[in-house]
């Protein structure tokens, strides 16, 4: 939602919804017809503005399509670097994880590398036997 920053004006403005591709398809074909934008815009009950631009993507790409939305983080490591590492733990499934990141030099800490190994690759790690777990770890009270 944009909040109106107008002092003498309060209003709350929400983005309106995309376009159908039923609906931009018939805005498409009603200007490849020869209507004018501001026909199209009274029949469909669309903003001329929006039919420029419609007609500039259709014209731009060949498509009616809306564009994929670029927002979001991009995410830290590349499919060949997810590959390169799922290659490496299947080669030597003993190796810690900060030794993965020095070794295939990833720009990640390693609390990143654990989720990205758990939750995109989908790869556990085996806890140790409680014969070869250390003793020296005390209990907090």
């Amino acid at each position: 939602m944009i909040y109106c920053e107008h002092p003498e004006r309060q209003e709350v403005y929400s983005m309106p919804k995309p376009l159908s591709n039923d609906l931009r398809k018939r805005i498409i074909d009603a200007k490849l017809r020869g209507d004018t934008e501001d026909k199209i815009a009274a029949e469909k009950e669309v903003n001329k503005s929006t039919i420029t631009k419609l007609w500039a993507l259709y014209r731009k790409t060949g498509s009616y399509e809306a564009r994929p939305n670029p927002n979001g983080r991009k995410p830290a490591l590349s499919l060949q670097q997810l590959e390169q590492i799922s290659q490496k733990i299947k080669i030597q499934p003993d190796i810690t994880l900060q030794e993965l990141i020095d070794e295939l030099d990833l720009p990640v800490c390693v609390s990143a590398l654990c989720r990205t190994v758990n939750n995109k690759l989908k790869l556990g790690f085996k806890k140790n036997a409680p014969s070869q777990r250390t003793t020296t770890r005390r209990r907090c009270r």
